[in-house]
């Protein structure tokens, strides 16, 4: 929390914020345009959810289930290699 002293003295405490420019292309200023229109919300605020609901993980939903990936390939993909799991017990 911030303390702020306005010029009659009076002490004031709230959240502080910070302000930060963004470039968009003009498709994503578009986009936020139409939902802001849409949903009645700022497109600050929805630039702010989609920062929280991406790089927050412990307040975004967690979906239970499985995933099943299923192929053949002589040489697989570097991305492919890198999300397997070892099969030694030291390495993961």
């Amino acid at each position: 929390m911030a303390v702020y002293t306005y010029g009659d003295g009076y002490r004031h405490s709230r959240p502080m914020s910070r302000k930060t420019q963004l470039t968009l292309t003009d498709r994503q200023h578009a986009f936020l345009l139409g939902e802001s229109s849409r949903t009645g919300l700022s497109m600050a605020e929805l630039v702010r959810r989609a920062i929280d609901g991406t790089y927050r993980p412990a307040v975004r939903p967690k979906v239970e289930g499985y995933e099943l990936s299923v192929g053949w390939w002589k040489r697989p993909d570097v991305a492919i290699v890198g999300r397997r799991r070892s099969r030694r017990l030291g390495e993961f």
